[in-house]
């Protein structure tokens, strides 16, 4: 058993990534800005995980999973553009929209857990 399975946000949106990260190797080159910023959303989002664990203080908590709220409309903006240039399916922009979704519905619920702490 994986260690993150312990923690639902990590491993779903480590699962988000990996299929997310699959359908960048299909973006033209000329749209290297786009695919960066992609990645670096990815890798900001994982880290606001990662930083929200680690802490102890709450409301320092608090500010890592609101950021990690704000990298998640930005993947979502950014998978938009995608679809809208046609370098994503309308399917594969949606089942991406879903598991964002998925992840900010888990956010929103640790967010209650950890104001009601």
């Amino acid at each position: 058993m994986n260690c993150n399975e312990e923690f639902k946000l990590l491993s779903c949106s480590e699962k988000t990534m990996d299929y997310i990260a699959k359908q960048l190797v299909n973006f033209p080159n000329r749209e290297m800005v786009l695919k960066n910023n992609i990645e670096k959303t990815m890798y900001l989002l994982i880290e606001s995980i990662f930083s929200y664990r680690i802490e102890n203080v709450s409301r320092i908590k608090m500010k890592y999973l609101k950021n990690l709220l704000i990298q998640l409309s930005m993947l979502d903006y950014y998978m938009r553009i995608s679809y809208q240039r046609k370098f994503i399916s309308l399917k594969r922009y949606e089942s991406t929209a879903r598991f964002l979704l998925e992840i900010r519905k888990i956010t929103y619920g640790v967010i209650r857990s950890e104001k009601s702490v």
